[in-house]
């Protein structure tokens, strides 16, 4: 078994400096290179194994999520046999005792592969992308009836895997972690045994996004809409606020403006950018009601996460017992998975994540000032990052929930928009290289009266 502790060796020793030249694929030629079949293929293979609840065969060949695991694992392994693949294969075992949703110990594991970083100043930086692989009935305790998981979440899985195969041979500036995660119906152990194990080895999360239910474009009443996907994201109200960042947060009016936020409304933009037919449709919560996906480890750790899932869920399939009622199907099965809406689900993150992998460091201690003018100042502490070209500095208006405007300046580290209300605008910075790759904005934490 191939542990995980050993992939920041990787990350460090990978490549001693930054690839000269541009990649071979421009951003939207490499979203335009998803496939759907291959999304169909994986779906199809992982809803044969009947059920992947996580307390079930562990042994068997073709049932179980035993059979799924080995079969995920050789998936992985397969992408670092690409084409110009630079893709590094893994596999985290862990054991886990018994919970309030798991019966009984069990050893888990999560597999996935590594892109390694080539600048070696942000060798300890990565990207992560992760949708947990088990599956459950309308029972959460039962590991025997089939629970085929097409949706929820073979879809999300495949997603990660056809961003693995189209991004395989890219180079971009920081690593990305390509990763199936263990257990996500039983309180998101695996996803938290990787974050436990990035931090660990000392890398910083730049960004994580979950995949979960991303192959559905109907709902319960045959109404179909495959031309949006919701990001969840938390809100800009740190778990441990000081009573002075509170009162900082409250004048500049920024609690809608966390780091998970702008990495959902990051996606959207270059997503919508790339991908034809696709809204991303900013979504001002978590998660869905009642709901708790795998990036909620992260966000609460304080990383910019953001959940990614169908616009509208039919509960008629997930989580859902495979049955015929009357003239009502129930069940996760193949026949809901559309696999032309995953592709494009697929192709927003495969763009959002190149351009912010690629893109220079952030710019930080980012500040507004121009109280009682019209004339907003923004000021900022750039980053020991020689790619950085020039800066961005986005806008929208503060009624509004994305960027409604960005406009391009000269490296500098402040600047004076002349007419600009800063009471009636939002705003937030970021930087961006010679190819236009900018980083995730940061929105302002302090405050010139």
């Amino acid at each position: 078994m191939r542990a995980l502790a050993r992939l920041g060796l990787v990350l460090c020793l990978a490549v001693p400096a930054l690839a000269q030249g541009a990649p071979a694929l421009t951003t939207k030629d490499l979203a335009g290179s998803v496939q759907s079949a291959r999304l169909s293929r994986t779906v199809d293979r992982l809803a044969s194994f009947g059920t992947r609840h996580t307390l079930s065969d562990a042994f068997t060949h073709n049932r179980g999520i035993g059979a799924a695991r080995v079969w995920l694992g050789a998936e992985f392994q397969s992408l670092t046999r690409l084409p110009g693949s630079r893709l590094v294969a893994f596999e985290d075992g862990f054991r886990v005792e018994p919970g309030p949703l798991l019966a009984r110990p069990a050893e888990l594991a999560n597999l996935g592969v590594l892109l390694p970083g080539m600048d070696p100043q942000r060798r300890n930086e990565a990207l992560v992308v992760v949708a947990h692989y088990d599956s459950r009935a309308s029972d959460p305790a039962d590991a025997q009836a089939d629970a085929p998981g097409a949706v929820a979440n073979a879809s999300g899985v495949a997603l990660v895997l056809e961003m693995a195969t189209v991004l395989a041979a890219q180079q971009p500036a920081i690593g990305i972690y390509f990763v199936a995660t263990a257990a996500g119906e039983q309180g998101r152990l695996g996803s938290q045994r990787l974050l436990q194990r990035l931090q660990a080895e000392g890398t910083r999360i730049v960004g994580m996004v979950a995949a979960d239910a991303v192959g559905n474009s109907a709902g319960p009443g045959g109404a179909k809409n495959s031309g949006a996907v919701r990001l969840f994201s938390e809100d800009g109200i740190p778990a441990q606020e000081s009573d002075g960042q509170r009162r900082i947060r409250e004048l500049l009016g920024t609690a809608n403006d966390g780091a998970s936020r702008e990495l959902a409304r990051y996606l959207k933009r270059f997503g919508e950018r790339y991908v034809d037919g696709l809204e991303g449709v900013v979504m001002l919560r978590k998660d869905r009601l009642g709901r708790i996906g795998e990036q909620d480890p992260f966000a609460r750790a304080g990383v910019p996460a953001v959940g990614v899932a169908e616009l509208v869920d039919n509960y008629d399939r997930l989580r859902q017992n495979v049955r015929v009622d009357g003239s009502r199907g129930f069940g996760d099965t193949a026949a809901s998975f559309d696999p032309g809406y995953c592709a494009r689900v697929t192709r927003m993150l495969a763009a959002g994540f190149r351009t912010l992998a690629f893109a220079p460091a952030a710019p930080t201690n980012v500040g507004l000032g121009g109280a009682g003018t019209t004339n907003a100042r923004l000021w900022w502490t750039l980053p020991d990052d020689p790619r950085i070209a020039g800066i961005l500095v986005f806008r929208r208006r503060a009624d509004s929930v994305a960027w409604q405007v960005d406009a391009a300046f000269p490296k500098s580290e402040s600047l004076t928009l002349p007419g600009v209300d800063p009471d009636n605008d939002c705003f937030a910075v970021a930087t961006v290289d010679a190819q236009g790759n900018p980083s995730l904005p940061v929105a302002p934490r302090s405050l010139e009266f």
